[in-house]
This record gives structure tokens, sequence and C-alpha cells, in this order.
């Protein structure tokens, strides 16, 4: 669930103004399958699942019916970082240096091989994706999608909890928590979610 809120609003930041064409349409179909299916890799040994079964919901959407290599999740992920004007500068050095990695070897494995770095990667993706929702996107006219978003997200959430995410003051809710407390969000996220070190703790462990 919470990853798929995550997703959610990750793909919200990734989101240009105005209608898309062809083209970038389909390149947004390639980040939200890059974004999915390297949350389903990186908390694959969490779980117990595999690799597999942790992609599974990704494959569902249009444009990501194929698994993908670490190589190509990290390149996809670096390219539209690279685009993001600094906004996601803690997440960055970790995920070049998979890049690099992979410029030597296709077929390393980035994301799975050292858990560690892996780990960090995923926690400084939710601090950077939450500082920048918490700072550029809340007064953004943008911010209606996050409703399409989360409309979108309901084919991988239980029935019971889409409605009560589209119900007319959780959304609200959700953002005045943003507003209140990042490092709240980053443990409720990060922390109870996906294992992170505690906010205070991030930049010390990671």
């Amino acid at each position: 669930m919470l990853r798929t809120i995550l997703i959610s609003l990750f793909l919200l930041n990734l989101s240009r103004a105005g209608p898309l064409d062809t083209l970038e349409n389909a390149y947004s179909k390639a980040v939200e399958c890059a974004v999915c299916q390297f949350f389903g890799a990186s908390t694959a040994g969490k779980t117990g699942a595999s690799r597999a079964e942790s992609i599974a919901h990704c494959l569902r959407f249009e444009g990501c019916e194929q698994q993908q290599s670490d190589c190509e999740i990290v390149a996809t992920l670096h390219s539209e970082i690279e685009k993001m004007d600094g906004k996601f500068g803690n997440a960055k050095p970790v995920i070049e240096n998979a890049v690099s990695k992979c410029a030597e070897n296709p077929k390393a494995l980035v994301i799975g091989e050292d858990p560690s770095s892996t780990q960090c990667m995923l926690c400084f993706l939710v601090y950077d994706v939450l500082k920048y929702i918490n700072y550029n996107i809340l007064e953004n006219p943008m911010l209606a999608d996050v409703k399409v978003a989360l409309e979108s997200a309901c084919i991988l959430l239980n029935e019971d909890l889409c409605q009560a995410l589209l119900q007319p003051d959780s959304l609200g809710a959700i953002i005045r928590g943003l507003q209140d407390s990042l490092g709240g969000f980053y443990d409720l996220i990060a922390v109870q979610g996906f294992g992170c070190p505690a906010y205070n703790d991030l930049f010390g462990k990671c």
C-alpha cells in the first residue's frame, strides 16, 4: 500500500504541465514502469517474495509488459533524475554509482547485489520525493492530478482502501500531513514501509 502511494506521488513529481503528445506519453509510461519495478525489486527480499512476484503488478501497466533488468531500470531513473535540476541530490550519487557499474557490465545486479546500497538508494528516493512534494508541489495547480494518480493506482490496492483514499477529505489530510511534517511522513513511509533508518539517522547511516 505505501509503495503504491509513493509511486503515485513520485509520478506526479515527474509529470509535466499540458497535454502529452504520443512520444512524451510513451516516455511517461517508461518512467512509471521503471519506478514500479525498482520498488518491487528493491523490496522483494523484505517480503520473502521472488522478484517476479514482487514486480508482477507492474506488468499490468501499458508499456510495462516485460520484466526489466537492473541496469534498464536504473538507466531510466537516472535519465529522469538528471532532468530534475538538483531536486534528487541525495539519491543521485547512489544511482550514478549503479550506472557506472552498468557501464562495465550491462547485466550487473545493481539493485539486488548490494542490499545496503539498494536500501540507501530507496531511502534517499523517499526522502527526496517527500521533500520536493513538500516544497514544490503543494501549492501547484497540478495538485488535482494526485487524485487521478490514486485512481489509476487503484488496481494495486484493495477496494476498501482505495475508496477510503478517494474520500473528499482523505487527500486533504495527506497534504496537510506533508505540509506539517516531512519527518513524520518519512518515518511513516520509509521507516515503517521500507525499513529505512530513522529520519534523524538517515544521513549518518547512508
